[in-house]
């Protein structure tokens, strides 16, 4: 049996930018082995499958893996299999405005708009918060004293868990790396995915946050584009009124990588009700066949 499927870049507008993706459309005969053998075989962060509908509330389910494991959510495998099938593949029979993709975590709804497309995340968790700066420090090989004191550390979910670390400045932020032993004894009992740093101070004019992820005890060293981690930090920042309580903002990711990335990121809370957004462009870089065995 051969599947194709095809390559694109997220969070960027040109190829080889970005976050890689591989999309394989018409997955409902593959084994959940069989998709997690094409994925390590791939070797990109994520790789998505397409099925048909298990549910009348959503228009295609998707499955995501990492080279390891099965993921209940992503944000980039999640925007990018949206990209691929309002734009790729003829398999969206009864196109709508609003795309509904049933994950892990439930049916996340995508719009296209603009040349991009967007993803409503779930309402955000606010988990827990955390003082000891050398610990946080020792996970990303820093100082405490490059870590901010305006604003707190914080689990924070909008469908992944991510831990929030504000740093102070740029010059912090690009001498951060992830420390392997230290990330992996501190999330061992813990259900959040990695540490996501953020500073408000850019490389580029017109964006308003550099961001970096480091999971390496999960095999992803450095992620160029994190989706499901710029929704928590879209919470966290409406949650600290750090640009108000609505916002449209842009985040640059994956420059230390040589993967410039862009995040279109809304926020806009009114009481105790967040809504988070999370938006970007996509770019096709080619297919592949692949004999399943």
């Amino acid at each position: 049996m051969k599947k194709e499927c095809i390559f694109i870049d997220v969070f960027t507008d040109v190829p080889y930018a970005g976050n890689q993706l591989a999309v394989f459309p018409h997955a409902d005969d593959l084994t959940g082995e069989q998709m997690q053998r094409l994925a390590n075989e791939i070797n990109y962060s994520e790789t998505t499958f397409i099925l048909k509908s298990s549910e009348p509330g959503a228009d295609f389910d998707i499955r995501i893996f990492t080279i390891k494991r099965e993921l209940l959510f992503a944000g980039h495998p999640t925007l990018g299999t949206a990209y691929s099938i309002m734009n790729i593949f003829d398999i969206w029979r009864e196109k709508k405005d609003i795309l509904r993709l049933k994950t892990g975590v439930g049916i996340i709804p995508l719009e296209g708009k603009d040349d991009s497309i967007w993803m409503t995340q779930n309402e955000p968790e606010f988990i827990n918060q955390y003082s000891d700066k050398k610990e946080i420090a020792s996970l990303i090989n820093l100082l405490p004293e490059d870590i901010s004191d305006n604003s707190p550390i914080e689990d924070v979910s909008t469908g992944a868990n991510v831990l929030i670390i504000p740093l102070k400045n740029l010059h912090a932020i690009q001498h951060a790396s992830g420390n392997v032993n230290n990330l992996k004894k501190f999330f061992k009992e813990r259900k959040s995915g990695g540490p996501y740093l953020f500073s408000l101070e850019t490389t580029r004019p017109n964006v308003q946050v550099h961001s970096r992820f480091f999971a390496p005890h999960i095999g992803i060293i450095e992620d160029p584009a994190t989706g499901s981690a710029a929704g928590p930090l879209t919470a966290y920042l409406l949650k600290h009124n750090i640009f108000g309580e609505s916002f449209e903002i842009a985040n640059e990711q994956g420059i230390e990588m040589g993967r410039p990335s862009m995040i279109f990121m809304k926020g806009d809370k009114r009481g105790n009700t967040y809504t988070v957004k999370i938006g970007g462009k996509s770019a096709y870089v080619g297919r592949g066949e692949f004999e399943i065995t």
